[in-house]
């Protein structure tokens, strides 16, 4: 098996507190190597100054390539525009192309002009430079209208120009695997990349899941409320996270997109263990 490829996922820091954390965070993560760093994207106003600011704060600080996150919804062509440009002129030469929340019901439609994650990812080709990633949902985006929708959808941001599908978060390898089966039956063939949560907190995660449309199994719920301490909580979440992502590379995955909740502290040792692992095998 090849050395995976790893990418991690940030939020922009809105604190001090935060700030200090994001960047300990980084630099422990940075001495892992990884392909490439993305940064989340915020609502309009304040929240998405602030992810354009950390973006270029961090293209000229770190080593590592970073990838932006763009939502659309409820956002101007020529606003988006001037973003790309923008980073395009900071050497920012990737993007996660999001839709975002949709703009309120009594929002002004002639004021907005793109709705669709699929029409970001026409813009951003015409604006060309750009290496595009989209997202993917293995258990079905919550507003689609059937699974086979979902899937189509996903193939038609593909098609379009995107390089690769990062994946929701899921907590089974075979939910990954089953939704795999079915993207290459639709004839998709650019990489999808599963997104990996390390549990930090059960019961979060759990509500959070439960919004955004992902499962986690019962079975790993018991486990975690069974740990007598938090020291036997986190050697659980790396347990699980590094199990999952073997299962899947003997399956021929090789690149994984962590979601690190502006925490090292799991993540890193998740990826340190599949790059160990990595050269272990190789050495042997």
């Amino acid at each position: 098996m090849p050395t995976p490829t790893l990418s991690f996922e940030f939020f922009p820091p809105r604190t001090d507190a935060q700030t200090r954390r994001f960047w300990r965070t980084l630099g422990c993560l940075e001495t892992l190597q990884p392909d490439w760093f993305s940064i989340t994207y915020g609502a309009l106003g304040s929240a998405s100054q602030a992810s354009i600011d950390t973006v270029a704060q961090l293209g000229k600080d770190s080593s590592v390539p970073v990838a932006a996150h763009l939502t659309c919804a409820g956002q101007r062509r020529a606003d988006l525009i001037d973003v790309l440009q923008s980073f395009k002129s900071q050497g920012i030469c990737r993007i996660v192309a999001l839709r975002g929340d949709k703009a309120e019901q009594n929002t002004s439609e002639k004021f907005y002009h793109l709705r669709f994650a699929s029409e970001l990812i026409e813009l951003i080709v015409e604006v060309g430079g750009f290496d595009i990633s989209v997202a993917a949902y293995p258990e079905v985006h919550p507003e689609a209208e059937s699974a086979e929708t979902d899937m189509a959808l996903l193939k038609h941001k593909l098609d379009l120009g995107a390089s690769r599908a990062l994946t929701q978060f899921f907590f089974e390898p075979e939910v990954y695997l089953r939704w795999r089966d079915g993207a290459v039956r639709t004839g998709i063939d650019k990489p999808l990349v599963p997104g990996i949560l390390p549990i930090h907190d059960i019961n979060k995660i759990v509500d959070f899941s439960r919004r955004c449309g992902a499962t986690v199994p019962q079975f790993l719920i018991e486990r975690f409320q069974k740990c007598g301490s938090k020291a036997m909580s986190r050697e659980l979440a790396i347990e699980h996270a590094v199990d999952m992502c073997q299962v899947l590379q003997r399956e021929g995955v090789d690149a994984f997109h962590l979601y690190t909740l502006n925490q090292s502290d799991l993540s890193y040792e998740v990826a340190k263990e599949l790059v160990g692992a990595h050269k272990k095998r190789a050495a042997a």
